[in-house]
């Protein structure tokens, strides 16, 4: 049930805060969702929807949370003016190979590599960034970006500075995400 709870707290969050955002106060949501690591363990309502077995609805599971979180959003008339950022921590788990064997579905991609490998497929993970009149819808970029760039990045989105020794290596993105140039990382 820790999904559902999840959900519902972030919305409630969402619907207390709407307020304020419409009247230029923002906020700030982290919402780090325990799925789709282990336990894999989609609710039933969930259970056999995929066809990829309990781990591909466990992740459909996921995919509606923040559709839930999203739909808030619109409903309370703040989603063109809200930052929404989407990924994940690592490449898949050491079950994929079965579920290429049994499906031939690679959630990796094309990439070699599991969790705690070297590879690009164990570190290598989708990052999807919804902004609305800043971050242009549908555009795709292959530029080089780590998640310690959100501590910059998000800085500079909001106006706000960063204290002396804090996020050295914190690289400003925002200008990747906008498209408006290429990634702030030397890229090897």
């Amino acid at each position: 049930e820790m999904l559902p709870r999840l959900a519902r707290r972030a919305v409630a969050y969402v619907s207390e805060r709407a307020a304020a955002a419409r009247a230029g106060r923002p906020y700030f949501l982290y919402l780090p969702l325990t799925s789709p690591h282990t336990p894999i363990l989609p609710t039933p309502e969930w259970k056999g929807r995929s066809g990829l077995g309990d781990y591909g609805d466990f992740v459909m599971q996921t995919d509606a949370v923040v559709g839930d979180v999203l739909a808030a959003l619109a409903e309370h008339g703040i989603a063109d003016n809200t930052l929404v950022i989407f990924t994940s921590d690592n490449g898949p788990e050491r079950y994929a190979f079965e579920r290429v064997r049994a499906t031939g579905h690679r959630s990796a991609g094309g990439f070699r590599g599991l969790k705690r490998d070297l590879w690009e497929g164990g570190h290598r993970v989708p990052m999807v960034v919804r902004w609305p009149g800043r971050v242009p819808a549908g555009r795709v970029s292959d530029g080089l970006l780590s998640q310690v760039d959100l501590f910059a990045t998000l800085a500079a989105a909001t106006g706000a500075g960063i204290p002396p020794g804090s996020a050295e290596d914190s690289l400003d993105q925002l200008p990747l995400l906008e498209g408006k140039r290429g990634s702030a990382r030397i890229e090897i």
